[in-house]
């Protein structure tokens, strides 16, 4: 399945290929969805159907931080 440019999915998937990684807050502010949506997104749509590699880390402070790897 392949993600269309210009989308919310698509903003999803750059802001997760970033090398740093990016947290649940940030993907809320760029697509302007709920919490509870962001991660139903990954693991649905990005791990399941697309079948891209998310991984979970945690920041010092707690913070979740995803990316794909």
């Amino acid at each position: 399945i392949p993600v269309r440019p210009g989308t919310k999915l698509a903003a999803l998937v750059v802001a997760l290929r970033r090398p740093q990684g990016v947290t649940n807050l940030q993907l809320m502010l760029a697509t302007g969805w709920q919490p509870h949506i962001v991660r139903g997104a990954i693991s649905w749509m990005l791990r399941k159907k697309l079948g891209l590699n998310v991984v979970l880390a945690h920041k010092d402070t707690g913070e979740r931080v995803y990316r794909v790897v």
